[in-house]
């Protein structure tokens, strides 16, 4: 039986790249032997939280800048990572943008907007394009906010 804390040969695509939960999960990834494509809307901030967790950009870590709602972009960052590494075994749609802190009544619908472009129309255009790439068995995993867990006013 295989040790499932072995991702050698596994090719995982992570949104959010750049951010802490994002290369926290890339480190363990690579770890366990995954190579990575990391995508992020920053590109210098990709790298850089890249060279300060790995020393280096590997080259078993592929980076990409994108925006995760456009769906060219999303089309791009898979398409890219397939032609580097073949097929994705894990998804991880971890892409986030922080809105503000408001009651309903006085959130700035333009905020809501942009929030909503990257969390939930950036994790729908992921999956959309990422799933034709698959293995079969393959894992997709989409962050949630914490605010789905408590209420505020």
């Amino acid at each position: 039986m295989n040790d499932v804390s072995d991702m050698s040969g596994k090719t995982c695509l992570i949104t959010g790249g750049a951010g802490s939960i994002g290369m926290a999960s890339a480190k363990l990834l690579r770890s366990k032997g995954a190579q990575l494509a990391l995508v992020d809307l920053n590109r210098e901030a990709l790298e850089n939280a890249t060279i300060a967790a790995f020393g280096a950009v590997p080259d078993d870590v592929l980076l990409i800048e994108a925006d995760v709602s456009l769906e060219d972009d999303a089309k791009r960052y898979v398409r890219e990572t397939v032609d580097r590494f073949g097929a994705i075994s894990t998804l991880f749609s971890n892409a986030g943008n922080f809105g503000t802190v408001a009651p309903i009544a006085d959130y700035p619908t333009d905020i809501f907007d942009q929030v909503y472009k990257v969390h939930v129309r950036g994790a729908f255009l992921a999956a959309k394009h990422a799933t034709p790439h698959m293995v079969a068995g393959g894992s997709i995993i989409i962050t949630s906010s914490v605010a789905g867990l408590r209420g505020d006013p």
